[in-house]
């Protein structure tokens, strides 16, 4: 008789969903890969990779069969956490309540779904070790920063159903590879309603929040083409003008005529077709960033300064503490509340993608097998009982 019967709902749904996610994790992390597992697990055929670097078609790595229903997975794994689009509060991780505008005037009331495109462009290979494209899987040890980062935005993708992007890109001949975000992320417009173009060391430390409540957060309507968080108040972050820069490893982009338009003008900054004195940019850090803080912005600032540019223009600049930056530097005043960039330590992307695995596993470990779930099965509580000498207990284990 199978005992499956006897537990509740939600202890039965973690039985059949665990195991799986486990042999997922395990062939996510290359742990498959050594003996001492493999001799203990069944045969599993691996996917099939399909890699293209044809820039016309942005295709990602695609995949076909074992793993085929892993978004599934995931989803159900996430779904006790994942927060409502219209949750009035949410608090991040440092204890900080962010509450939502009022319900009038929300943005957005439900998932956009794959019509949301979490993007990545690269152009270095990664096929060494630890790389995603090694023609082995890592392991957790020897995975790198960059591909956690690129890992994390993969695993955010899944969990809310939105569709996931990772472009090998061509370099230039005359100017820095970083210039490539701007012409994949112009392309990709042309498809999704927005596109979400991050740089590896760019996470979102709280998963389960979705982009639509950072969204109505933001108050990011259909008027607004691109937003991007501020850079730390320092000198050098400052453009030719002396405004703070915008930060380009994290930008939500929205597609209109208008944003073709713009990413069009950014992507021939460099050959001053329009800005004069942009071509500076072209190998002269902040690259891309410069080029766009210092000549770009101003053609959609609708004649508004900078000081009056929040809520306005067609640019929206987001708070630095809240979209830019890590905890580690805190005095400079961004710690990435709700989206992390780690310029302050690129290696600390690895440790944002293992918290962002263990912040979803541990509550559900803890409620599954100690407060609920299967408690009544996996806890024998005998603290009402007294034992004397080698007195065996009254009731079974």
């Amino acid at each position: 008789m199978s005992v499956l019967p006897t537990f509740s709902q939600p202890a039965r749904r973690l039985l059949i969903i665990l195991p799986v996610v486990f042999v997922t994790l395990l062939l996510l992390t290359g742990l498959f890969n050594h003996e001492s597992f493999r001799s203990t697990l069944p045969t599993v055929v691996m996917p099939k990779v399909v890699i293209t670097t044809n820039p016309s078609s942005c295709a990602a790595n695609q995949t076909s069969g074992p793993l085929d229903n892993l978004s599934s997975i995931i989803q159900a794994l996430y779904a006790p956490l994942v927060v409502p689009i219209t949750t009035p509060t949410f608090t991040t991780r440092d204890g900080t309540v962010k509450r939502l505008p009022p319900a009038s005037e929300l943005i957005h009331h439900k998932s956009l779904g794959k019509r949301i495109c979490i993007l990545d462009v690269d152009t270095r290979p990664h096929t060494g070790a630890g790389g995603v494209f090694s023609s082995s899987l890592p392991t957790w040890d020897a995975l790198s920063p960059a591909s956690a980062g690129f890992l994390s935005h993969y695993l955010y993708a899944l969990i809310h159903g939105y569709t996931y992007k990772f472009v090998q890109a061509p370099t230039y001949q005359d100017r820095a590879p970083h210039w490539t975000k701007v012409i994949f992320t112009q392309e990709l417009l042309k498809k999704y309603d927005i596109v979400v173009m991050m740089d590896y060391d760019a996470v979102f430390p709280s998963p389960e929040l979705p982009l639509e409540w950072m969204l109505n957060y933001w108050k990011i309507d259909d008027k607004v083409m691109v937003a991007m968080a501020e850079d730390p108040n320092a000198e050098v972050n400052r453009d030719q003008r002396g405004n703070l820069n915008v930060n380009t490893g994290f930008i939500i982009a929205q597609a209109s005529e208008n944003t073709q338009r713009m990413f069009k003008d950014w992507a021939e900054c460099p050959s001053e077709t329009r800005y004069k004195g942009c071509a500076e940019w072209k190998g002269v850090y902040f690259h891309e960033q410069s080029g766009f803080s210092s000549h770009v912005r101003y053609d959609f600032l609708d004649g508004l300064t900078i000081a009056e540019e929040p809520g306005k223009s067609m640019i929206r600049a987001l708070p630095c503490n809240e979209a830019n930056g890590i905890p580690e530097k805190k005095n400079l005043g961004c710690t990435g509340q709700l989206v992390r960039h780690h310029w302050g330590g690129k290696e600390l992307a690895k440790r944002e993608f293992n918290d962002n695995i263990m912040n979803a596993m541990l509550p559900l470990l803890i409620q599954s097998a100690f407060k609920g779930g299967d408690a009544t099965s996996a806890v024998a509580d005998y603290r009402n009982k007294t034992l004397v000498g080698d007195q065996i207990l009254d009731k079974p284990l």
